[in-house]
Order: structure tokens, then C-alpha cells, then sequence
């Protein structure tokens, strides 16, 4: 096992993409970061009225941790970009046919598996906590109201969670699939496109139903679209307010990281089985 960790690591680290990648991850978060704090600390100079109180200041800088995706999981643009690292885990493997070479090195097709989810889960982790501090250096020469610890530990580890996840799930896709391009359009369109089409056809199914709405009925399906739940473990705006008016409630940040682990410990257990079963 601890040849397979460092055979990937090796791997992972001496690919120009996931430099890339991290590096992309990087650029998003500390540029939206600069250009939104410029933004607050011109907005509470004395000469300009309406200026930003502590609170709402704190507030801003905990959005910022998450990209504003506060408001929508499916705009938070680090989870995307970071999980294309998943898909890479297998992408480059099967794309220029060096699954083979790996499988003659590492004979233990779960020792190879384990070790490319592990290292992809490091790195994500790693990519959203380094993020989350850079978000905060960036933040303080602009005088804005830092995040209370809890506040910074809660939103830290509830992003780090959901995109470690997420990433996971690239790479029990890319596994399934055995196809990089096939992959990445999974992962960017089932968060982005098919989740929300779910939610906006129950919301029409029970616009039209003669069923009360505050009563739940379809809508409770709505509480596992396993994306959406997932973000419940640092945002809890998105789902509330879609199920608040048919009498449903989210799962939580507990509740809503079970199901989206659920999801991906399914589609790694699909994907283990087949990893096993078919030919390099």
C-alpha cells in the first residue's frame, strides 16, 4: 500500500495539469477575494454613505471563503476545478494507455484504487486550506472584519468535506467511465445541470398537483440530490429556501454530508467492481 501511495503520488505531482489546476484553484480565490475586499474598504470610507457594518463585513469575508456560493452551491467554482483532479486520477491513465504500466507495477488493483483516492483527497484538502488562509491574508490589509475561529473552522472544514467529495466523485466516474472527456462532463453537468432540472420539475410537479404544498409529498426527494445536500456542510441558503414553501427541511450539515457520502461511497463501490472485473 505504501508503494502504491507514493507510485501515485510521484504520478499525480509530476503532471503539468495538476499544477494547473491548483494553480487555477489559487487565482479564483485570492482575485475574487482582492477585488471584493478593494470593493468593501472603499465602500466604508467616511465619505461614502451606506458603509458595511462588522457583522455584514464578517459575513462578506465568510462568502468570500466559499466563493459567494452561499447563495447557490452550484456557483462555487473551486469544488468544479479541484474535482477535474479526480478525474485526471484516471483520465491520463486511460487515455494514453498507461493503466497498463501501472497494473504492471502495482499487481493490487485495490491498493492502486485506494491510493488514487486517497491522494486526490490530500490534495483537495490541502487546495481548499490553503485557499482558506490565503482568503484571510488577502483579506486583512483591507481592514475588513475577520471571521470568529468557530466561524473560520466551520466554514474551513465544511468546504473541505464537500470538495474532498466532490473529488472523489470525479475519480469513481472517471473509474466507470474510463473516458477523461466523458468524466469531466459529468462531474461539471450532474452538480450544475441535472440537479437543478430535478429540482425545477418537482417544483413544477407540486405546482400543479392537487396535493397542499406545505404538505412535502414529491418534493421530499429534493432533500438527496446529493450535490445540493452536500453543500448543506457550509451553506444552508440554497436548499432551505427551495424547500421551506413545500413543508420539507433540509437534512443540515450533518445530514446532508451523510447523503452526499453515501452517493460517493456508491459510486466507488460500482466503480471498485468494475475496476476489478474488466481488463486494463
Amino acid at each position: 500500500m505504501i508503494q502504491a501511495l507514493r507510485y501515485e503520488w510521484l504520478r499525480i505531482t509530476t503532471l503539468r495539469s495538476t499544477w494547473w489546476i491548483t494553480l487555477g484553484t489559487i487565482v479564483i480565490a485570492s482575485g475574487l477575494t482582492f477585488l471584493v475586499s478593494m470593493g468593501m474598504r472603499l465602500g466604508s470610507a467616511d465619505e461614502i454613505e451606506g458603509s458595511l457594518s462588522e457583522d455584514e463585513s464578517r459575513e462578506i469575508v465568510e462568502m468570500m471563503m466559499t466563493q459567494f456560493s452561499n447563495f447557490d452551491p452550484m456557483f462555487y467554482l473551486a469544488a468544479y476545478v479541484i474535482a477535474i483532479l479526480g478525474v485526471l486520477g484516471w483520465g491520463h491513465e486511460y487515455r494514453h494507455g498507461m493503466i497498463r504500466a501501472t497494473l504492471t507495477a502495482l499487481p493490487s488493483r485495490i491498493s492502486v484504487l485506494v491510493a488514487k483516492v486517497i491522494v486526490i483527497a490530500a490534495l483537495a484538502g490541502i487546495t481548499v486550506l490553503g485557499c482558506a488562509l490565503l482568503i484571510l491574508l488577502i483579506s486583512v490589509p483591507f481592514d475588513v472584519t475577520m471571521p470568529t475561529f468557530s466561524g473560520f473552522r466551520d466554514i474551513t472544514i465544511g468546504t473541505a468535506l464537500y470538495v474532498v467529495l466532490f473529488s472523489i466523485s470525479g475519480v469513481a466516474f472517471a473509474t466507470i467511465v474510463r473516458n477523461q472527456t466523458a468524466a469531466v462532463v459529468m462531474i461539471l453537468l450532474i452538480p450544475s445541470v441535472v440537479e437543478q432540472l430535478v429540482k425545477g420539475v418537482i417544483a413544477i410537479i407540486r405546482v400543479i398537483s392537487d396535493e397542499p404544498l406545505d404538505k412535502g409529498g414529491v418534493a421530499v426527494l429534493l432533500k438527496y440530490l446529493p450535490y445540493d445536500a452536500g453543500a448543506q456542510m457550509y451553506t444552508q441558503f440554497s436548499l432551505d429556501d427551495l424547500l421551506e414553501p413545500f413543508g420539507v427541511t433540509s437534512f443540515g450539515p450533518v445530514g446532508g454530508g451523510l447523503v452526499m457520502g453515501t452517493f460517493v461511497a456508491i459510486l466507488l463501490a460500482i466503480s471498485t467492481a468494475l475496476f476489478l472485473r474488466r481488463d486494463a
